[in-house]
């Protein structure tokens, strides 16, 4: 009966015989039992490999898992793969629990060894699936957290999922197979082993059908979960600004599930740490931060804040900077943080042919000195826009222009002492702009990072 069932599942996955296979072994009934169960197969033959991986947290117990591990591929003949992991060490590092932070270097291990042709085959069978439900449920879940384990997620296949323990157990008897038994399975300290020998047991007390209930359950709710997730990728479309934040009111037009979906996906993309798992109260905390006009610092020090209409993740601020500027002849480039600044020397008869764009950002080479530095805006800068007529602090004008605080110290100024003579992005300062007269002139273009000019 296992056995069909197993084979069955792996034909409707598209698996075909010799595919690469990567089976997790613990050493644990649940992995024993699926790989003796793959390597029987004779209507199937897959291509086996066995990956354990010892977490370093068990000391003689986890050396006595791996060698059974060993010993039990090679009576099968299955090629085996062991692979050590410092998970103490590693949850210091980044701040996980030793729970997740074991299964992430878990799943890279597997990942390694499939390549990008292989599958990851886990043992995770309808109880760990109920399991998992009730967690989720005790720490206050969506949706998405009520649909379980998936049996197929990208290359990773849970042959076992519609199986119980029970079931896995009954089978290893039938096969007189022997398994390990991990020690913390039995510790308080885990809430999953709580849930296992403490609530579940309730639930099959009720029902003794409940595994079955769950597994159709989650199967039900995966398929609503799907299409919302779907209709969420169209929406994010329609409240996603140019420059990557989220328009507010256009958000807000959205269903609350919508809404918070689309920040959910938006969240994962600038959290982009695997260790850093978004959870409900951070999207939560962005559905308040709407309209607010304040921030938010959320998972991988991501901080969020709402900003003219727009949820955005602001860059780091720019720091003051400044250098001095030697004019030749020739044309020259120059970095600034913001971009780059082309230089380029013009004769009074060329004047008449430029580019409008170009006399713009034109100086006269009568009106400057040698004494010129590039540098970041100073208090008090002002800067007059000769189309207009306007003169105004440069502070004023970046806020016209709706520059972010943290970019405006990026902005290039040419200066000499206190006087401004051009400025990245606005132009040449009308005192000292071309004019008839004007016999020769250097013209400053700038090109933003981006490669945006202007």
């Amino acid at each position: 009966m296992m056995r069909e069932r197993v084979l069955a599942f792996l034909r409707a996955q598209g698996v075909q015989a010799g595919a690469k296979m990567i089976v997790g072994l613990s050493g644990g009934a649940d992995s024993v039992c699926l790989l003796h169960v793959l390597q029987s197969l004779d209507a199937l033959p897959l291509h086996l490999t066995a990956v354990h991986v010892n977490h370093g947290l068990r000391g003689e117990e986890a050396a006595r898992d791996e060698r059974f591990c060993r010993q039990f591929c090679e009576t099968l003949g299955v090629e085996f793969c062991s692979v050590h992991v410092d998970v103490p060490a590693e949850s210091a590092k980044t701040g996980e629990g030793h729970e997740a932070c074991g299964r992430r270097l878990r799943y890279e291990a597997f990942r390694k060894a499939a390549g990008e042709d292989g599958y990851i085959l886990t043992a995770h069978t309808a109880d760990d699936n109920a399991e998992t439900v009730l967690l989720h449920l005790l720490r206050g879940t969506g949706l998405s957290g009520l649909c379980g384990i998936p049996p197929v997620r990208g290359n990773i296949l849970r042959p076992l999922l519609s199986c119980t323990r029970a079931d896995v157990e009954q089978y290893c008897a039938q096969h007189d197979l022997t398994y390990m038994t991990d020690s913390t399975n039995e510790s308080d300290l885990y809430l999953r082993n709580r849930v296992r020998r403490e609530v579940l047991p309730v639930f099959k007390s009720m029902n003794p059908s409940v595994l079955e209930a769950f597994s159709r359950m989650t199967e039900a709710v995966r398929a609503d979960e799907q299409y919302l997730k779907a209709c969420a990728q169209e929406a994010a479309k329609t409240v996603r600004t140019p420059h990557g934040g989220v328009d507010e009111q256009a958000l807000l037009k959205l269903p609350p599930a919508l809404q918070r979906r689309v920040l959910y996906m938006w969240l994962c993309t600038k959290t982009h740490s695997a260790q850093h798992q978004i959870e409900s109260v951070h999207v939560e905390a962005l559905l308040s931060l709407v309209g607010s006009g304040k921030s938010v610092t959320l998972p991988g020090a991501c901080t969020v804040r709402s900003r003219q209409g727009v949820l955005e993740c602001p860059p780091p601020t720019v720091t003051r900077w400044e250098q001095p500027l030697r004019l030749t002849a020739r044309a020259q480039t120059v970095q600034t943080p913001a971009g780059t600044i082309h230089i380029r020397l013009f004769q009074q008869k060329d004047l008449q042919n430029l580019h409008k764009e170009y006399l713009a950002n034109a100086v006269d080479c009568a009106k400057m000195n040698s004494n010129l530095v590039l540098r970041s805006r100073c208090s008090g800068d002002r800067f007059s826009d000769s189309a207009r007529g306007i003169t105004k602090t440069l502070k004023k004008w970046m806020n016209e222009k709706k520059i972010p605080p943290e970019l405006r110290n990026a902005v290039p100024v040419l200066a000499s002492g206190d006087q401004v003579l051009w400025v990245g992005g606005f132009g040449t300062n009308a005192p000292f702009a071309v004019s008839d007269r004007t016999q020769q002139c250097f013209v400053f273009m700038f090109e933003k990072d981006g490669g945006n000019t202007k």
